[in-house]
């Protein structure tokens, strides 16, 4: 099985509701005319967006975040906590984790490891530890 490479346009949306600035994301989709939009000169698109890579200095309707885009936006530590993505099984766990007591700050289990880094982006920027696109 193919693992998710990208975030999905929602859950950017929801990112950028969260006030976070995503215009550095490395990807992006593009809803492209159909064959027949550009034989007749209509304005009708794919029902599925393309993924493209982004270009530096462009602005995307439709950016997108890869895992390392994800990685390179989380906080390395958060206080003594160390930022760690782990597989258990047929899951990922991305954890804050203190590496000498054990204890962890906060911890989302997906069985995608980009769905799992993503709720923590959501987390970190709900809780104040990645500044938003106003602050």
């Amino acid at each position: 099985m193919k693992s998710k490479q990208v975030l999905s346009v929602e859950q950017m949306k929801h990112l950028r509701e969260l006030g976070l600035d995503t215009s550095d994301a490395s990807m992006h989709w593009q809803f492209l005319p159909t064959a027949d939009s550009i034989i007749n000169g209509t304005d009708e698109t794919e029902k599925e967006p393309t993924l493209f890579v982004s270009q530096p200095n462009m602005k995307h309707e439709y950016p997108t975040y890869t895992l390392q885009d994800i990685i390179d936006k989380l906080p390395p530590f958060i206080g003594n906590n160390t930022l760690t993505l782990q597989r258990h099984g047929d899951k990922w766990m991305c954890l804050y984790i203190e590496p000498y007591t054990r204890h962890n700050l906060h911890m989302e289990i997906k069985e995608e490891c980009i769905d799992a880094a993503y709720e923590m982006l959501c987390w970190c920027t709900e809780n104040g530890y990645i500044k938003k696109e106003e602050e």
